[in-house]
C-alpha cells in the first residue's frame, strides 16, 4: 500500500483504541461490562467468552500498529481493522433490530464502529496500488 499520513494516523488511532477496550475485556471483564450496564459477575461462561473477546480484539490491535510502522503490513492491517469495525457494527445493528434498543452507550459504540470501519475500507480502496503492497 501507498505510504499515507492519513492511513498511519487511522491504523495508530484505531489500534490504541481496540488495546484499550481488549485490554479492559481481558483484564477486567466484570468491571469493564458493569460500565454499560452489563452483570457477568455471576456467569463464568461469559467472563470466559468476553476475555476470549478481549484477546482478539489485542491481537489485531497489535496487526494495526505494526501496520502503522511497516508498510508491509499496511494491507493486512487496515483490511482486518476495517472489517472487525464493520462486522461489529453490523453485528450490533442486527441485534437491535432482533432484539430491540440497547443502553445509551451501545447505541454509539455501534455508530462508531461502522465509521471506522466504512473509513477504514475507503482508505483501504484510495490506498492500494493494483493489489499489490507498496512502500
Amino acid at each position: 500500500m501507498r505510504n499515507s499520513k492519513v492511513l498511519k494516523t487511522y491504523l495508530i488511532l484505531s489500534g490504541i483504541l481496540l488495546m484499550v477496550l481488549g485490554g479492559a475485556t481481558l483484564s477486567v471483564p466484570v468491571e469493564f461490562k458493569a460500565g454499560s450496564g452489563i452483570d457477568i459477575a455471576e456467569n463464568i461462561n461469559i467472563i470466559n467468552d468476553s476475555r476470549a473477546f478481549g484477546a482478539l480484539l489485542l491481537g489485531v490491535s497489535i496487526v494495526s500498529l505494526l501496520g502503522a510502522f511497516r508498510c508491509s503490513l499496511s494491507y493486512t492491517s487496515t483490511l482486518l481493522a476495517s472489517l472487525l469495525f464493520t462486522s461489529l457494527g453490523i453485528g450490533r445493528l442486527i441485534s437491535i433490530l432482533a432484539d430491540g434498543m440497547p443502553v445509551d452507550g451501545l447505541v454509539k459504540a455501534t455508530g462508531l464502529e461502522l465509521i471506522l470501519g466504512i473509513t477504514g475500507f475507503v482508505f483501504f480502496s484510495i490506498y492500494q496500488y493494483n493489489g499489490k503492497k507498496t512502500a
